[in-house]
């Protein structure tokens, strides 16, 4: 069985307080894009083999994939039998853009169908909110605020195709660090979530796209100019926004224009920097068993030419 991992973006992301439990509340707004992760589940007699094609990916226990089959385990004895899964990367380690989370939470759809589980997407969230923050959404993908760690989710309506070109910069960014300077820092000034979602609602892309923000560019962009100046290129570049995703390093620019998207996607590889334009997506859309269309739109660009990785 193969499983389609689709990645996120964050439109607007907003950190507040630190909660008892040490993670950070949030106000979020996630988008569902165009760029996925293959995983392909066989069933075995026992146990969980995790084969990946990247060498930046953990096969072992430190795996998401491998702790949700395992978490899945222990939730359903005598239920989940083995599996051997290889998992095909296509988005990028460490980039803000949900990988790893995306992989878990295909893991778990998988599960469900695989063992004829019977459970809803509130229940695989309830789960999957175990694993990670970003985990329910990207169970049920699409558009959608996320408040609380951010999985406390509010659906939201998509009216306008739009174009995101996603560029990784060779820079590494430690979640961990970039909240704790966030907390040094001091509260946010960014405006409340419910703002952004009535402008994103209401407007073409060039009224809302400029309100896209990010609090961890307060941190990212002291540490990595780099980072800052390749949010300046896509702005250059003729996108209508630009902005950091989750905690970086991944910039996301935004168009209406798939060519135009192409085109600053090619650009921005010339410069050294992976790049690639990807549509966004809505739930139904990362439902769909077959994104190969979506999956192939194009390669990741870099250094002038086109490579798979």
């Amino acid at each position: 069985m193969d499983v389609w991992a689709t990645a996120k973006i964050n439109l607007f992301l907003k950190v507040l307080d630190r909660r008892p439990d040490g993670y950070h509340n949030i106000e979020t707004v996630y988008q569902s894009v165009g760029l996925a992760d293959r995983l392909r589940f066989e069933v075995t007699e026992k146990g969980v083999a995790s084969i990946c094609c990247s060498r930046d990916v953990p096969t072992g226990k430190e795996n998401l994939v491998v702790g949700a089959v395992e978490m899945m385990q222990q939730a359903f004895p005598g239920r989940i039998r083995g599996l051997r899964i290889t998992l095909e990367k296509q988005i990028p380690v460490g980039g803000g853009l949900g990988g790893g989370s995306a992989d878990a939470a295909a893991t778990l759809r998988a599960c469900n169908e695989i063992f004829d589980l019977g459970l809803g997407f509130d229940q695989l969230c309830d789960l999957g909110s175990q694993i990670g923050m970003d985990v329910p959404f990207l169970i049920r993908g699409g558009r959608a605020i996320g408040r609380d760690r951010g999985d406390r989710l509010e659906p939201l309506a998509m009216r306008h195709v739009v174009w995101a070109v996603i560029a990784v910069p060779p820079v590494a960014i430690s979640t961990r660090r970039a909240y704790e300077e966030l907390d040094r820092q001091g509260p946010s000034d960014l405006p409340a979530v419910e703002g952004f979602a009535e402008r994103l609602a209401s407007r073409t892309l060039n009224d809302w796209a400029p309100a896209c923000a990010n609090d961890f560019e307060r941190v990212v962009f002291l540490a990595y100019p780099e980072v800052r100046q390749l949010k300046d290129r896509l702005l250059q570049a003729g996108c209508a926004g630009a902005f950091l995703s989750g905690s970086g390093a991944a910039v996301v620019g935004l168009t209406d224009d798939p060519e135009r998207a192409a085109w600053v996607a090619q650009e921005t590889g010339r410069l050294g920097r992976r790049a690639k334009a990807v549509p966004f997506l809505t739930a139904a859309r990362c439902a769909e068993e077959n994104l190969d269309g979506i999956h192939n739109l194009g390669r990741w660009c870099s250094n002038g030419g086109t490579g798979d990785h």
